[in-house]
């Protein structure tokens, strides 16, 4: 078994990508006279990275909170990180094709069914991480049974939730979007702090 240190680098790294290469993707348009009403025209594209900023960040910020409770990292539960790591860093891709193309109607329908699709595979893979994790043992062994059950339950509604907006956005776009948009932002509250039986580990830095 291995320390969670090079495990948590990596994933550091891919979420700076994943969270910067968006921007780069925009592209300013020449300068004339008509050059502010371009910048505005943009809207879309800016649109397409703020939503791809706080979804990626939304998801960095948890994996932040629960890299404290992972204590090991195996080589199944690095398997399942790294297939999360992917979700997060292709979340880019449907965002761009849903936000650009907003406009238009029929392709606006189409970005959503993508994009919707993405969010729940990227919620699918957190769990299964999750699960992974639990499974293989690389949960800090001093976590409270009850607050590790109280933690395996919220992810768990999150991801039924998130697995239920993929039929509904092709039933009915705006509802599976808002759905889908309603559970990613449900992660912003502030999770419940740890619980342990005994001594907690310390915090970074102390000690």
């Amino acid at each position: 078994m291995r320390a969670t240190t090079r495990m948590e680098a990596f994933a550091d790294a891919v979420f700076a990508i994943a969270f910067t290469i968006p921007v780069v993707e925009v592209v300013i348009p020449h300068a004339d006279k008509f050059y502010g009403a371009k910048l505005l025209e943009l809207w879309p594209t800016y649109l397409g990275y703020g939503l791809s900023a706080l979804v990626v960040g939304i998801y960095w910020v948890n994996h932040h909170f629960v890299g404290a409770i992972y204590r090991t990292a195996g080589h199944r539960f690095l398997l399942a990180t790294l297939l999360f790591l992917a979700a997060v860093g292709f979340i880019a891709v449907p965002t761009r094709a849903f936000a650009e193309n907003i406009l238009d109607q029929d392709a606006r329908i189409a970005g959503a069914h993508f994009y919707v699709c993405a969010l729940s595979f990227a919620s699918l893979c957190w769990w299964l991480k999750w699960r992974v994790g639990i499974a293989q043992g690389e949960i800090d062994e001093r976590l409270e049974a009850g607050y590790v059950r109280r933690l395996n339950g919220r992810y768990a509604v999150a991801t039924l939730l998130m697995t239920a907006a993929i039929p509904l956005v092709f039933v009915r776009w705006e509802a599976g979007l808002a759905l889908a948009g309603i559970v990613t932002l449900s992660s912003l509250r502030t999770p419940e702090t740890p619980q342990y039986r005994n001594a907690s580990p310390e915090i970074e830095g102390e000690g």
